[in-house]
């Protein structure tokens, strides 16, 4: 699977150093061994760190390897960045390019997953008959499957012995909206804020990084999407939805049984522009 030009090797020992997984060691005089091949997770780290490009990869030809430019982002513009995103509910009639919400798959599919499984995908919603519908089916799930009884002290008194008193206190507004909602008949955009696309990216049940690799595909996408002038929102209600009837919003979305969704996010031209950094609830920090 690996092997290592001898002309080109200046025994740097680079590859070896980075490779994750201990398939590289030293052998006399520093000249680089593959050894244990089978316990490559196949990352590519041991190519892209090569200055002489003398690392050969089967299964990564070099040929997929783009030169990285050298990129300087000073810290406080980092900080600015990071600290101005906001999650964005309200949204411009403005399509989005197929060109835009493919460079957000590509800095999503470049996350970092849990053993480079890269197990991961995405589903770009824009049709709006399946948004209005698949709107319907959360709704549907939300309150039927918990929130319709949390308007009485009984269901609170439930719900409190499985969520704890700060997770009631969250969703206890989430009755009030969608009871006040489904009575004025206003439940059209209150999932998905009419957005022009939703995302979704779904991983494999069994893995137990699922979920965090999903977050973290996410959240290159709604920092990237920052930067070009997007906004963009976790859609959290058609996470929980999926999760607690299995299989139903997967299969409506055409999703294979052994994936479930672990993330979803709206994207589109923000209407309004936040001018200020909100402050945040100071947390607990321990230094050991």
């Amino acid at each position: 699977m690996i092997e290592i030009d001898s002309t080109k090797c200046t025994k740097c020992g680079f590859c070896f150093e980075v490779c994750p997984n201990y398939v590289l060691a030293l052998g006399k005089d520093q000249e680089i061994q593959v050894r244990y091949p089978e316990q490559c997770c196949i990352c590519g780290h041991c190519v892209a760190i090569c200055p002489e490009n003398a690392l050969i990869h089967k299964e990564m030809l070099a040929g997929k390897f783009e030169d990285l430019p050298i990129t300087e982002i000073p810290p406080e513009n980092m900080r600015n960045l990071l600290l101005s995103r906001r999650s964005i509910r309200v949204f411009k009639e403005k399509l989005l390019s197929k060109d835009l919400i493919e460079r957000l798959i590509e800095v999503g599919i470049h996350a970092g997953s849990s053993s480079n499984g890269q197990t991961e995908n995405f589903v770009v919603i824009q049709d709006r008959k399946v948004l209005s519908e698949l709107e319907k089916m959360v709704i549907e799930v939300l309150w039927n499957k918990g929130l319709k009884y949390l308007g009485n002290k009984v269901g609170q008194k439930l719900a409190k012995t499985n969520l704890g008193d700060e997770m009631l206190r969250q969703a206890i507004p989430y009755h009030h909206i969608i009871e006040n909602r489904r009575q004025n008949n206003e439940l059209a955009g209150m999932i998905f804020r009419n957005a022009p696309v939703v995302m979704v990216i779904h991983g494999l049940r069994t893995n137990f990084m699922a979920h965090a690799n999903c977050s973290i595909a996410i959240r290159n996408m709604e920092i990237m999407a920052k930067t070009m002038g997007l906004g963009t929102c976790w859609v959290g209600f058609l996470s929980a939805a999926a999760h607690l009837v299995k299989n139903k919003i997967e299969r409506y979305l055409e999703i294979p049984d052994d994936h479930c969704i672990y993330g979803a996010i709206m994207v589109g031209y923000p209407k309004f522009e936040y001018r200020k950094i909100i402050p945040r609830k100071k947390r607990e920090v321990r230094w050991i």
